[in-house]
């Protein structure tokens, strides 16, 4: 697996549990600044993130073949 792509899973793998905590945890849920962490930091990427990995092998493609028609 190449790094770049360990890296992402990584930070994705990573995000999710304080996202559930603040999902499930009603009093993590009532501190401001860790629903702010999550709200602003978190959940934009693990969104973010998964996207790039659930695309990346298309967007690479794409690439590659805009490169070859050049």
């Amino acid at each position: 697996m190449r790094s770049p792509h360990r890296l992402l899973r990584n930070l994705h793998l990573a995000s999710t549990p304080l996202i559930g905590a603040y999902v499930y945890s009603g009093a993590l849920r009532e501190m401001p600044a860790f629903a702010a962490a999550v709200q602003w930091v978190a959940f934009p990427l693990a969104a973010g993130v998964g996207l790039l990995l659930w695309l990346g092998p298309r967007l690479a493609r794409r690439a590659a073949a805009r490169g070859m028609a050049q």
